[in-house]
């Protein structure tokens, strides 16, 4: 944490002390305050975890634990090394119209990977 602290603190005195201009600092200035409040919540554990749970015709999707109504998820890329499934979102309480749920290789055991491929390539189209 301590050291997010302090990469976050150069990052920010090395926008000030560039030659851009001044409308290009300030923009720059506040991507590493919000960068810091990011590193800040996953310390905390207060980082959205999401879940998936695969039937055989169903998807669940679950965010921080809580179920949420999404419609049929739209496969966005399949590939040996990611997949990235976008489901549209119908609750109001996400804040949020769309979330991705990206798997990369290692994330799953190979039989619930190859059980989420399987789904993706037959059973979702």
């Amino acid at each position: 944490m301590l050291l997010a602290l302090v990469l976050h603190g150069l990052a920010l005195a090395a926008v000030f002390h560039s030659g851009a201009p001044f409308w290009l600092k300030l923009a720059l200035a506040t991507s590493a305050p919000a960068g810091m409040r990011r590193e800040v919540l996953i310390f905390l554990g207060r980082r959205g975890t999401a879940e998936l749970r695969l039937g055989t015709r169903s998807a669940e999707l679950r965010l921080d634990g809580k179920t949420v109504e999404t419609g049929s998820p739209q496969v966005r890329h399949c590939s040996e090394w990611l997949v990235i499934l976008e489901f549209p979102l119908r609750g109001a309480e996400t804040g949020r119209r769309r979330f991705f749920f990206v798997l990369f290789p290692d994330s799953l055991p190979e039989g619930d990977l190859r059980k989420a491929r399987r789904w993706v390539h037959y059973e979702n189209g």
